[in-house]
């Protein structure tokens, strides 16, 4: 058991919640207000949309080995550093003058991205009730899920009421003073008892369906993004939608994906199987449609067909979570949920690229088709290999002692 209330674990694993919410929001930023950024720095918007590449590329690259090296570090101080290096990368993006400055900023702010992300659903958990570990788990990814959704639109919408400078600003500040909070409300986790290494990983990736999920992962996520990170171009070009426009279609877009993930849950608990193929059969299908609108200028048929894109990125999104988790067990799970952020990382990375080359070309119509393209890829994944999807019995985490979770939170 942890020793903690459950008020005191709540509080606490909400507060990591928090962080993940602007560590993602961050991360995405430059999606939504690509012409503005791409404006004050004088540069292009596809040299702008690879920063987001650069970002993942960072994340990615570093996460394991950073882990590795803090794992002998109270993860409480490693989860305050990440904020803080996360925040200040912010704000160095925030001054930015050029595309070397803006990618300098960006790249430090990943460095606590991959981090941060490595420690915080295994800390959450480890402060949580045993019966409670995997809930306190998803909290924090819950928090990171609902930043595509809700924080890159109210992201945008504060770059455009006052800078997009602001908004990096405004990104910087918040994680660093919640990377406080967590350090205040966090009880001491100590670090020897964190598990790693590659022989784990190489275990974990030869699991049963593991790595036809991780296929599912790299390829939706590689084409959600090489539409996703070039969305506002792509919507004023085709669909004249601009400014304010764009915020209300983000927020419908995000509001489609917080349905869809209600309706995931209720799918892999009921048809796990059906409910990963249906969601990337109208994954695919909606980004043809996008692509048709495109091509006629059909904002009526367009902005619906985003919309349902939204929402079935989301489902697709859920169900490889969940599905990860059953195919992993036990000590595992840590592992493959670290492995599963790392490939969706390089599907980032590649998305983001495929896009600016579309885009650098003078064809950013195109860009759905490719989406598209990804969509039939997952597809043929999910008909072929969806018993990876299935239920699956999973073995229990084991149960910490009370040594290792030390001093309780301060009462309230």
């Amino acid at each position: 058991m942890s020793g903690l209330s459950r008020r005191a674990e709540a509080v606490a694993t909400v507060a990591l919640a928090a962080i993940a919410f602007i560590i993602v929001t961050g991360e995405t930023l430059p999606i939504g207000l690509i012409a503005e950024v791409a404006d004050g720095i004088g540069a292009t918007e596809s040299r702008v949309g690879l920063t987001v590449s650069w970002y993942a590329l960072i994340a990615a690259a570093s996460a394991v080995p950073l882990t590795r090296w803090s794992s002998r570090f109270d993860r409480r101080r490693v989860l305050l550093v990440s904020a803080a290096v996360f925040g200040a990368g912010h704000l160095l993006a925030a001054g930015a003058q050029d595309v070397v400055m803006l990618a300098a900023g960006r790249g430090l702010a990943a460095l606590g991205h991959g981090v941060y992300f490595a420690v915080a659903a295994p800390a959450a958990m480890r402060l949580a009730r045993p019966e409670a570990r995997g809930r306190a788990g998803a909290r924090v990814m819950v928090g990171g899920s609902a930043a595509l959704v809700v924080g890159t639109p109210l992201a945008t919408l504060l770059g455009q009421v006052t800078s997009w400078r602001i908004a990096m600003l405004a990104v910087g500040v918040v994680a660093v003073v919640l990377g406080m909070l967590v350090a205040r409300l966090m009880p001491a986790l100590p670090g020897s008892s964190v598990r790693g290494g590659g022989a784990s990983v190489l275990s974990t990736v030869r699991l049963p369906g593991v790595l036809a999920i991780q296929g599912v992962v790299l390829f939706a996520v590689t084409g959600h993004f090489t539409l996703y990170t070039y969305v506002a171009p792509f919507v004023e070009q085709r669909f004249g939608i601009t400014g304010t426009g764009l915020t209300v279609l983000l927020l419908a877009y995000g509001a489609a994906a917080v349905v869809g993930s209600t309706l995931a849950g209720r799918m892999a608990d009921l048809r796990p199987i059906a409910g990963v193929r249906v969601a990337a059969g109208t994954f695919t299908v909606a980004l043809a449609g996008v692509w048709a609108a495109g091509l006629l200028g059909t904002a009526v048929a367009g902005v619906p067909l985003v919309i349902i894109w939204g929402g079935a990125f989301s489902v697709l999104n859920v169900c490889v979570a969940l599905a990860v988790l059953r195919r992993a067990p036990g000590p595992r799970a840590e592992t493959a949920n670290a492995f599963t952020g790392i490939v969706f990382q390089v599907g980032i990375v590649s998305g983001s690229a495929l896009g600016a080359a579309a885009s650098e070309a003078g064809l950013l119509a195109t860009v759905p088709l490719l989406t598209a393209a990804a969509g039939v890829l997952v597809m043929a994944i999910t008909l072929l290999g969806g018993h990876a999807f299935a239920p699956a019995e999973v073995e229990p985490i084991e149960d910490l002692k009370p040594a290792e979770v030390g001093v309780g939170l301060p009462r309230m």
